[in-house]
């Protein structure tokens, strides 16, 4: 595309002095491209000619410079962000529901696309792949995590019809099968602070391992053996990918099956790991199994951002009181994330002891 814009021929080996004036003026037009012709350059310009001569006409410059209309090229633009790829898709009453984040899971995006903006999916499909070149598939979650296996419904909408990826976190390479698993990339951060808090030759029991990122990050850094436990055996044979593809100090023991059930044939855990929020109280008769007296416990819940730090304090005080147990010590007490308005995913950290009667 070809646009007839005023602009200023100049030599080239003189053009920094020329744009040093232009910028502090704020008159290039960075919509269209130089033109270089052999030893010159001609800088467009957002102004009349008389108005640049003016200007010039004030700054001592010891060389010539023409001033004319001149046939640029308009610079192809690239958008930013998701919102400039596909805003011109959208009609503008609808550009409040476009998406301002998703999840990049190794080269797959999974983006959460509004019901008002549903038809419009295949748009973001082309839209993301576009904006990275590293990106080989996307999908749409279709439905929330649910179910025994923690899993959700994914619609594909373009790209390669992949599920497996490799994902980097931390320098860790963890194997993820979007259709079979859960992960989120967004506890990057969280997996490399418990890892870094555990201590060496620890035993570590993590009761809803999933792909096994915290016994991955944990026995990336520490001689420790860490048992993962789940009962989703798509999400343990990802697990074992990442073994062998990690070059790991430690060991990780992957089991599965429901850690009641399997509780009896774990050791005595120096640390326990509990993320699944919303029903890790569920499982406090479990951790009372397995933990030796001052074990340390993961506690994660998805609580009222108002008093987290008290309502989950409370829950677990009321489950351990259950089975004889109480809090030590208060470790410390983590906001990892908003998981829902007013709502946010946190980590209460806590050793426990049993109750003397």
């Amino acid at each position: 595309m070809k646009s007839t814009s005023c602009g200023i021929q100049i030599p080239y080996s003189k053009a920094e002095n020329i744009l040093s004036i232009l910028r502090q003026n704020r008159i290039i037009n960075l919509d269209l491209e130089f033109i270089r012709k052999d030893e010159t350059i001609v800088i467009p310009v957002i102004t009349t000619q008389d108005n640049l001569r003016n200007l010039l006409e004030s700054t001592v410059i010891d060389f010539d410079y023409n001033i004319d209309n001149f046939i640029f090229t308009k610079k192809e633009k690239h958008p930013k962000n998701l919102f400039e790829a596909v805003q011109d898709t959208i009609p503008e009453h609808l550009h409040e529901y476009i998406p301002k984040a998703y999840d990049i899971i190794g080269d797959i995006i999974i983006i959460d696309v509004p019901e008002e903006i549903l038809t419009y999916k295949p748009e973001f499909g082309k839209a993301l792949l576009s904006l990275f070149s590293s990106i080989k598939t996307v999908y749409r979650k279709a439905s929330a995590v649910s179910g025994e296996l923690r899993i959700r419904e994914i619609e594909y909408l373009s790209g390669e019809k992949k599920c497996e990826t490799i994902h980097t976190e931390h320098g860790i390479k963890i194997a993820v099968n979007v259709c079979e698993a859960y992960f989120s990339p967004r506890l990057g951060h969280e997996h490399k602070r418990v890892a870094d808090q555990s201590k060496e030759g620890e035993v570590i029991i993590d009761l809803f391992s999933g792909v096994g990122s915290f016994p991955l990050h944990i026995t990336k850094r520490k001689s420790s053996t860490v048992h993962a436990v789940d009962i989703n055996k798509e999400a343990l044979k990802c697990l074992g990918k990442s073994i062998k593809i990690n070059n790991l100090i430690g060991v990780i023991i992957p089991t599965l099956g429901d850690c009641r059930r399997i509780a009896d044939t774990l050791p005595k855990a120096d640390r326990i790991i509990m993320n699944l929020p919303g029903k890790a109280q569920e499982y406090i008769d479990v951790v009372c199994r397995i933990a030796k007296p001052s074990s340390i416990i993961y506690f994660y819940q998805f609580v009222s951002s108002s008093s987290p730090f008290e309502d989950m304090k409370e829950i677990l005080k009321e489950k351990l009181k259950e089975q004889n147990w109480i809090i030590k010590e208060i470790i410390s007490f983590e906001k990892i994330r908003e998981s829902a308005p007013r709502e946010i995913h946190a980590c209460l950290e806590v050793s426990i002891i049993p109750q003397h009667k």
